[in-house]
């Protein structure tokens, strides 16, 4: 079963499977009774998928520790652990060993375990997680074709800009005209150098 479509609701005891998405409310199904009601979109829902456990090591997602506690538990029978915070621990440190007991309180085993029975009744095993559809492109063109149809059109963009460049080249050209005066001048200044020796 697809492990977005169940839900915890704060206050209502069990899960739930989302059966209708509206605006405004859900329309969900009970798992203990098969009840359907409507949820307002203001009350406190958490997606299974959301859920993680804190272990020594990596943090793990709800729906990982749920499949192993299914692969370990051959019978369709939860143990007898309700109401025994011993024998729970002692349930589900047998399967996940890591988990951080510092951050994990027997509640959250309590509660572990009770959602694990109700889906083992109702044959949601394995939990699957909804694969992301955007991950393939809506017209069948991969990323990779899309990137080199855009490179060509980026490097005819450059190509007026080293023309534009080009250009400027004759305006430096024109610079060294305008200068060339100013060397004649220094000439005429030459010239001038005999009249001095005529008044000796």
């Amino acid at each position: 079963m697809i492990i977005q479509e169940i839900i915890a609701i704060a206050g209502k005891p069990g899960l739930f499977r989302i059966v209708v998405t509206n605006r405004n409310n859900l329309i969900v199904e009970s798992m203990l009774d098969k009840k359907r009601l409507s949820i307002p979109g203001t009350s406190r829902i958490s997606s299974l998928a959301d859920i993680t456990m804190f272990t020594t090591g990596e943090d793990l997602l709800l729906m990982e520790v749920l499949n192993r506690l299914n692969e370990h538990e051959s019978s369709d029978d939860m143990p007898k652990v309700k109401g025994d915070a011993v024998a729970t621990k002692a349930f589900v440190d047998g399967v996940i060993p890591e988990l951080d007991h510092e951050r994990v309180y027997n509640s959250d085993l309590k509660k572990l375990v009770q959602w694990f029975s109700i889906l083992k009744k109702n044959d949601c095993f394995p939990l699957e997680s909804q694969k992301d559809e955007e991950d393939s492109s809506p017209d069948g063109v991969s990323e990779e074709t899309a990137t080199e149809e855009k490179e060509p059109k980026a490097k005819a963009k450059k190509a007026p800009a080293k023309k534009a460049a080009a250009k400027k080249a004759p305006a430096k050209k024109a610079a060294k005209k305008a200068t060339a005066p100013k060397s004649a001048a220094k000439k005429s200044t030459v010239k001038k150098s005999p009249a001095s020796k005529a008044k000796k």
